[in-house]
């Protein structure tokens, strides 16, 4: 194993015994060429995502603090930065006179800029196409029908993301989620499977967590009747035990979520979750459903009773049916 042991022979009452001391090892230390982690009562042998993260930790240091080379802040895009300093002060999170100052100055008070180099967070956040240094920095999205193996339609979202959070809402709710119609007397009301509000949270909270290090895209699949999103890097040990409780914040990605918090797009006490379950419980959608899953963690995304009501056409009213007066009311929102 490579590593020096000081071996004793002892003796007590008139017993021989050996006494091995080890000392904590600054670095991993593998057995066979492989490293391994303690999990629970048993031991697994670590991915190369975890031993990246379990060397940098060892010296201090997290993955998204790494500093990129022969990149300038001149190269990272001006929208975005922009952008971030357009939500930072509606949201209240910065003042006007935080962000009336050079990009260079703003990426320092950040944390996403020292000793003259730009941070991966400052990549990922920042730049208009992040996967030259970091692969998988996107997200995909598809509509199936029938199963996996029956792909309609598809997309993918680039660029930083500061643009990507925002963008992946709006393809979700302009395209791929089906909106039935029902009333609650005259009122017409969308049913959508799962509601904006909580759709949000989900989806900037997997950006933010997301391991970064490992070079698979975040997933979305939407299906007629249920909404699946898929994130690299599974929960840590005892997290998902938590999760429904009240629990501290605890980021995978320091740097991203300090940005999101300041952008206004989560907040930064560990609520993002209750969020998420107010938001169900008032639309009437059952709360999602989280999985560790292939590496990643998943949410599952099941419909309220109205939104089934609704497509099954059970809630709708027939054109025949419908005032003249309110008929035109429904084609104006149509149109």
């Amino acid at each position: 194993m490579g590593i020096l042991t000081e071996v004793k022979l002892e003796v007590e009452n008139n017993l021989q015994y050996i006494t091995i001391k080890i000392d904590k090892y600054p670095i991993p230390i593998s057995y066979h060429g492989k490293f391994y982690l303690r999990s629970g009562r048993s031991n697994h042998e670590a991915t190369p995502s975890e031993y990246d993260r379990l060397l940098l930790e060892k010296f201090g240091k997290t993955w998204d603090a790494m500093q990129i080379p022969n990149v300038k802040v001149e190269d990272l895009d001006k929208e975005s930065i922009e952008r971030f300093k357009k939500l930072a002060v509606e949201n209240k999170r910065l003042k006007q006179e935080d962000v009336n100052i050079d990009d260079k100055s703003l990426l320092e008070n950040l944390k996403l800029y020292e000793n003259g180099y730009l941070t991966t967070s400052a990549i990922l956040l920042f730049h208009n196409d992040p996967e030259k240094w970091i692969p998988g920095a996107y997200t995909k999205i598809g509509f199936f029908e029938e199963g996996d193996a029956n792909l309609k339609y598809q997309d993918e979202i680039h660029g930083s993301l500061i643009y990507q959070a925002e963008k992946i809402v709006d393809m979700l709710y302009s395209k791929y989620l089906k909106a039935y119609i029902s009333f609650n007397g005259m009122q017409r009301v969308d049913e959508y499977i799962l509601p904006e509000t909580a759709a949000r949270e989900i989806i900037y909270n997997f950006l933010q967590h997301k391991a970064y290090n490992i070079a698979i895209p975040v997933q979305i699949k939407v299906y007629d009747d249920y909404l699946y999103i898929w994130n690299p890097g599974e929960l840590p040990d005892g997290v998902k035990d938590i999760l429904f409780k009240k629990h501290p914040s605890v980021p995978r990605n320091l740097a991203i979520s300090q940005t999101f918090f300041r952008a206004g797009f989560v907040e930064y006490w560990g609520s993002g979750i209750k969020r998420i379950t107010d938001a169900c419980k008032e639309y009437g959608s059952p709360i999602p459903e989280i999985i560790n899953e292939a590496g990643g963690v998943a949410v599952k995304c099941s419909p309220s009773q109205s939104y089934l009501e609704a497509k099954e056409g059970k809630k709708n009213v027939s054109i025949a049916q419908t005032s003249p007066k309110l008929l035109q009311k429904i084609l104006k929102q149509e149109l």
